[in-house]
């Protein structure tokens, strides 16, 4: 609830009595004589905004933001949400008036029931699982090694050594490289590799392809079962296939009439070109004729996976087009029509500036290793996206991740020996890791670093005999550099029931039993812990879901919205008036002296004709703050948590958690600005002041701590 007001509420044995006390007090007495609430207060105010603070990194994903990863930076949701608070305010008043006191209190504790279970649940998962250590990785002695190919499963890889030396060297390893399976001396026409290696695996073994010729190698040596001297950027090889109803006259040729053999293509630039038996070459006729097309979108120079699919599809991604498509010719002497294109069971192109990245084959997480095939591909402007791939070259839609930063990698490997996959994606600079079928993420993450658009990964699972699941070892290689990182499972990462059940019952018990001591004994103590657990909840999944200049946005009209409601139509007073008759827990309560009992407000004071007069000194008091004059100040701490950028800062803490507590601290100074008004004895608009300390306080630290950068964000109407 935004903008409850800020009121000080006394009681006193006489308002005649109060009026003259006012008279002759100074404003140092009057703080004096109401210190204990103040700073009471105060305290009430910092523990909220540091617990959201506590629980943000639970809620800071983009799956969890209110509008998702798109919608932090749209200033049209923010209105919505601020429109929403207005007719919400409007309709406890209506309800109030009519004497339908009952309909506001059970709502309003349903909604404060929603509240504390999103800051219960997670600081019950944060007693229970104990946390986890953090992801390290360390620089391994290899230096222009490029992995150019990983297998399913994310075990076995091929790399190129030296490639641009004239003495490349093949490799095929496994157990993170442990285990040197065969290695084979690249030796291209021109002396020296012209282009990337692309590997295809087939039937019949490894097909190679570096710019200059099309060469098979023995899946098991490494030796050289075929070659020719052809450019190709891409090498396939379809196997001899019958089809299920052959004619009577049917047989398998190759494309330049060879009986039973194999057809072999290449692909350079965006043609796919049958390989001749004969005629193999670059010099001499062209048996086979031109070949057929691929879209103008795609580019064999730049091809980011290629898996044959049965013998009669293959599946091929570039940077801008992907596609399952079918071999042109089954055994059937055929040459391409001038500008035939090839024929696709599926494709998509991507525009406006996206590409593919980076790409990955296997089961997805919760199914079986030996399951259902999806190919997984990330892009630069942060989608994960995946079908589901059949070997009757069939492709259907599976899912769409959205994330807010570049993918530069993706594995499907399985981390523990656990019989289901779990998806490693390298975002921007981070590690992420998912896993199980409801695609959970592990709460560590690893800083990768570098600037390679296309992050390579292999992984390979090692025994551990001090636990149940095996540890892992994960490769990661960019511009030729490789890095390693072991992986130890952690119970938070394996346990289901530990991370999410049982915190979860544990939170849904206690924030019952908190909801019935507020309902059968609202003392002062009650409301306040109900109030700061609904407040940090609150603080916590609004601030995470938009960026700092969108909450400065909402926190600027919210402020003025206050000021209106409080010193002009006067209903904030009146709303604030209902809320602690119904003792409802949408503020916080500071009494000057801590006793047992109710808060009971006479309404005298609470009039918005009469502004109530400070006790005598010495006299009891209470002290009230809206709630929405904590929360709106902690949105901006905890949106700068989450949205700035992640640079150090002093003594190990990072720079937005630096700018958090220097929002936090601008708001507290405008609290003791306010308490020189409140100190009078007049209600008072809190969130003038607190939300222009809080923006002052996210300016100048932004600025001390990170620079510039604090402040710029694409943020548009929606």
């Amino acid at each position: 609830m935004s903008g409850d007001g800020f009121a000080a509420k006394r009681r006193a044995d006489a308002a005649e009595q109060s009026k003259s006390a006012h008279q002759d007090a100074s404003l140092l007495e009057q703080l004096k004589a109401q210190a204990g609430s103040m700073v009471g207060m105060a305290g009430m105010f910092v523990v909220t905004i540091l617990l959201a603070m506590k629980i943000q990194p639970f809620y800071n994903h983009d799956e969890i933001r209110a509008f998702g990863a798109e919608g932090s930076t749209k200033a049209g949701f923010i209105l919505i949400e601020l429109v929403f608070i207005f007719l919400f305010t409007a309709l406890i008043i209506y309800l109030a008036r009519r004497n339908l006191q009952k309909f506001i209190k059970w709502g309003v504790l349903g909604i404060l029931w929603i509240a504390m279970i999103y800051t219960l649940y997670p600081l019950a998962a944060m007693v229970l699982v104990p946390e986890a250590p953090p992801l390290t990785s360390n620089d391994m002695d290899v230096s222009e090694s490029y992995i150019v190919a990983v297998e399913e499963g994310g075990a076995n890889f091929f790399y190129v050594d030296y490639p641009m030396s004239g003495n490349a060297t093949l490799e095929y390893a496994g157990n993170a490289g442990e285990i040197e399976y065969w290695s084979h001396n690249i030796t291209p026409e021109d002396g020296f590799v012209s282009g990337p290696v692309e590997l295809t695996r087939s039937a019949d073994g490894i097909v190679m392809c570096e710019g200059t010729q099309w060469v098979l190698l023995d899946a098991d040596s490494g030796d050289v079962i075929d070659i020719h001297t052809k450019d190709c950027d891409v090498g396939l090889r379809q196997e001899v296939t019958v089809p299920e109803q052959p004619t009577q006259d049917w047989k398998w040729e190759s494309c330049d009439g060879q009986d039973d053999i194999a057809q072999d293509w290449s692909i350079t630039d965006i043609v796919l070109e049958p390989i001749p038996v004969i005629n193999d070459g670059d010099i001499g006729p062209r048996d086979c004729g031109d070949g057929w097309l691929f879209p103008e979108a795609f580019d064999g120079k730049s091809v980011i996976f290629v898996q044959e699919f049965g013998s009669e599809h293959f599946l091929i991604v570039s940077p801008q087009w992907a596609g399952m498509v079918k071999f042109p010719t089954q055994g059937q002497q055929e040459q391409a029509q001038p500008g035939e294109q090839v024929e696709t069971t599926w494709d998509i192109t991507l525009s406006d500036g996206e590409s593919f990245a980076t790409a990955t084959l296997g089961a997805m997480p919760g199914i079986n290793v030996s399951g259902q095939d999806t190919l997984l591909l990330g892009t630069s402007q942060g989608r994960v996206m995946g079908w589901d791939v059949h070997e009757n070259g069939t492709v259907e839609d599976r899912m769409t991740m959205e994330l807010s930063d570049s993918v530069r990698g993706v594995l499907l490997a399985d981390c523990c020996s656990g019989g289901s996959n779990d998806l490693w994606v390298i975002e921007g600079d981070h590690l992420r890791i998912f896993m199980g079928g409801g695609m959970s993420e592990l709460t560590r993450s690893l800083e990768v670093g570098g600037d390679d658009p296309r992050i390579s990964m292999a992984l390979h699972n090692i025994e551990n005999p001090d636990s149940t699941n095996d540890d892992a070892i994960l490769m990661i290689e960019q511009y030729g550099e490789w890095t390693s990182m072991q992986y130890t499972a952690h119970p938070s990462d394996t346990s289901q029931f530990l991370i999410y059940t049982l915190p979860g019952l544990i939170a849904l018990v206690m924030s019952i039993g908190l909801l019935i001591a507020l309902i059968m004994r609202p003392e002062w103590y009650v409301i306040n812990t109900v109030g700061v657990l609904v407040g940090a909840g609150t603080i916590t999944m609004l601030g995470v879901s938009f960026v700092p200049w969108i909450i400065i946005i909402f926190m600027v009209l919210a402020a003025i919205y206050d000021a209106w409601a409080v010193y002009k139509s006067k209903h904030m007073l009146e709303l604030a008036d209902t809320m602690v008759n119904l003792e409802l827990p949408v503020m916080l309560v500071a009494p000057q002296k801590p006793t047992r009992g109710r808060v009971k407000i006479d309404r005298r004071e609470t009039s918005t004709s009469e502004m109530p007069m400070p006790p005598r000194k010495g006299l009891d008091e209470t002290m009230l703050m809206g709630l929405g004059d904590v929360i709106f100040p902690g949105l901006l701490c905890i949106s700068a948590m989450s949205f700035l950028p992640d640079v150090e800062g002093p003594l190990g803490w990072s720079a937005p958690i630096w700018v958090a507590i220097g929002t936090m601290i601008g708001s507290l100074v405008g609290y003791c600005i306010l308490m020189t008004y409140v100190a009078r004895g007049k209600p008072q608009a809190g969130l003038p002041l607190l939300n222009g300390g809080a923006i002052l306080g996210y300016f100048i630290s932004g600025m001390i701590f990170i620079g510039s950068s604090a402040f710029v964000f694409d943020i548009s109407l929606f």
